[in-house]
């Protein structure tokens, strides 16, 4: 190839990465206009008190559902308004605390680190609190409609990483939604006095308590459809939850995990000493799940994850990817910054695209999952599927 020729294929790249000034540039929604609604689900199992409020446990959930497309023409929520949380005048709740834990986790999961170089970012005269800033007012294609009208849809329950935020992954809500999924998510995390966000006192640790109120939230979620078929998704300690949770659930149709990280560990001591409850269930246990389940990992090895490939599920997908694809770039908020205004210097910004990509065949990856449980198409019992960018 000519050294002319190569010059203008990289213009063009150059310019297609410049035309794509927002994610719905790379992500294909389908057919449905995307509602939003959020709402409250108290789990009176346990007592929370922190920060004024005494009462059963608040779980702050969020909704997308599938809208006719007689809706497309209302104005869409921004990334800010998703930061807002269901309030009761008469009851304090902590959601000046949780806010501010979900400012920190964008800032600490998709703003600080700069691809490239691994180490700080640095965007010249604008602060990490300017780039979020501006991050807010990025518009999703989600819109506001507390009533759902999707009685019969299929269900997806996800569960975020820890020390994170329930709309880490908005943008796979809106994805499964647009093809007519409702997607549900929730706060996992609860804030104390005194403790890095995530953490809980001593004291206050009740076992199995996090697993209830995943199953708490699934109860609720399948309360939202007369359709049978439920689904699930996590992401990182998300995803350990539904490995500690959901095994003895004959009702969840599938499970798709999002790198618990311990696809990474051959050592079981390791592996026992830094996650003890999911080797306490998948290795001392030996739980049997009876559904497909699906493993993402950035291994960038074509074979079976180790500590999963024993595992007695009705059938396993493993996905491995390409080794640079970071933890967090599982997440649709990972990507928001590459769609800023340029004013804002960012020397990563096209590597940051260059994982958007792989994000995106994940989201076909997983519907596609997805699809094969609905329509009953078997595979065999263990299969994989590598995601590259070739």
């Amino acid at each position: 190839m000519t050294k002319p020729v190569i010059y203008f294929i990289l213009f063009l790249q150059a310019l297609t990465i410049t035309s794509q000034t927002s994610i719905y540039d790379f992500v294909d929604l389908g057919p449905f206009q995307v509602g939003y609604k959020d709402t409250l689900v108290y789990d009176t199992t346990y007592e929370y008190k922190a920060f004024g409020y005494t009462g059963a446990k608040p779980q702050f959930v969020q909704i997308w559902h599938p809208l006719p497309r007689k809706y497309s023409n209302v104005g869409y929520l921004t990334f800010n308004d998703l930061f807002s949380l269901p309030t009761i005048p008469s009851v304090s709740l902590p959601v000046d605390q949780l806010k501010k834990h979900y400012q920190e986790a964008v800032i600490k999961d998709c703003i600080t680190e700069n691809l490239v170089t691994g180490s700080a970012n640095n965007f010249g005269t604008f602060t990490y609190i300017d780039v979020l800033n501006v991050m807010r007012g990025i518009k999703t294609r989600s819109t506001l409609r507390k009533t759902i009208k999707a009685p019969n849809a299929p269900v997806i329950v996800y569960h975020h990483g820890s020390n994170s935020f329930p709309f880490e992954n908005y943008v796979m809500a809106e994805y499964f939604a647009s093809r007519g999924f409702i997607f549900v998510t929730a706060n996992f995390h609860l804030p104390y006095e005194n403790m890095s966000y995530g953490f809980k006192p001593y004291e206050k640790i009740i076992k199995n308590e996090e697993e209830n109120s995943l199953r708490a939230i699934i109860k609720f979620a399948r309360s939202l459809s007369r359709n049978p078929s439920v689904f699930f998704v996590g992401h990182s300690w998300g995803a350990q939850m539904g490995l500690r949770a959901l095994d003895a659930d004959t009702t969840i149709k599938g499970l798709i995990s999002l790198e618990t990280t311990l696809e990474f560990k051959e050592d079981y001591n390791r592996i026992k000493e830094l996650w003890p409850e999911v080797y306490q269930k998948i290795v001392v246990e030996r739980a049997a799940y009876h559904f497909p389940i699906l493993f993402c990992a950035a291994t960038g090895q074509r074979k079976p994850f180790t500590v999963f490939k024993d595992l007695d599920a009705l059938r396993i997908t493993f996905a491995p990817t390409e080794e640079r694809f970071e933890h967090n770039a599982y997440t649709s908020a990972f990507y928001l910054r590459g769609f800023i205004t340029p004013d804002v210097r960012q020397t990563d910004k096209e590597l940051l695209l260059d994982r958007l990509r792989l994000y995106v065949k994940h989201l076909k990856l997983m519907d596609d999952f997805i699809e094969e449980i609905r329509n009953n198409e078997l595979k065999p019992k263990m299969d994989i599927r590598f995601i590259g960018n070739e």
